[in-house]
């Protein structure tokens, strides 16, 4: 699968991550759960067009997705099948069919609200 970041880097979450690890460590389970969740709800009924999330076949990509942490303040979404990095950047027969990419984007533009909602953080 090809790496994709969400990255928030402030200050006041920087404190917080000092002073209340726990506290930050489980907004960032809470989030990262909620990627996967819209990950998997975005999967369409198969076959898929071309530039859309796949299709549910079998099912055996959708229910693969899972996430880890990876130390204290990293989690790493991933899936466990071998033909999700075809589905999501295409091959030279196959047209991407993107599920990650998408999920990514949509949480890089919410992760700042969401920290000032659950955090309590106002200078993000």
């Amino acid at each position: 699968m090809a790496n994709s970041k969400v990255v928030l880097d402030t200050k006041g979450l920087q404190r917080l991550m000092q002073t209340e690890p726990q506290k930050v460590s489980l907004w960032l389970d809470g989030f990262t759960e909620d990627m996967v969740s819209r990950i998997k709800l975005s999967f369409g009924t198969s076959p898929s067009s071309a530039g859309d999330p796949p299709g549910v076949d079998t099912g055996a990509l959708r229910a693969s997705i899972r996430w880890e942490r990876q130390g204290e303040f990293t989690r790493h979404i991933m899936d466990g099948v071998e033909y999700g990095l075809y589905l999501e950047d295409g091959t030279e027969h196959i047209a991407p069919r993107p599920f990650m990419q998408p999920a990514f984007a949509d949480a890089q533009q919410r992760v700042g609200q969401d920290a000032r909602d659950h955090l309590g953080l106002e200078d993000l």
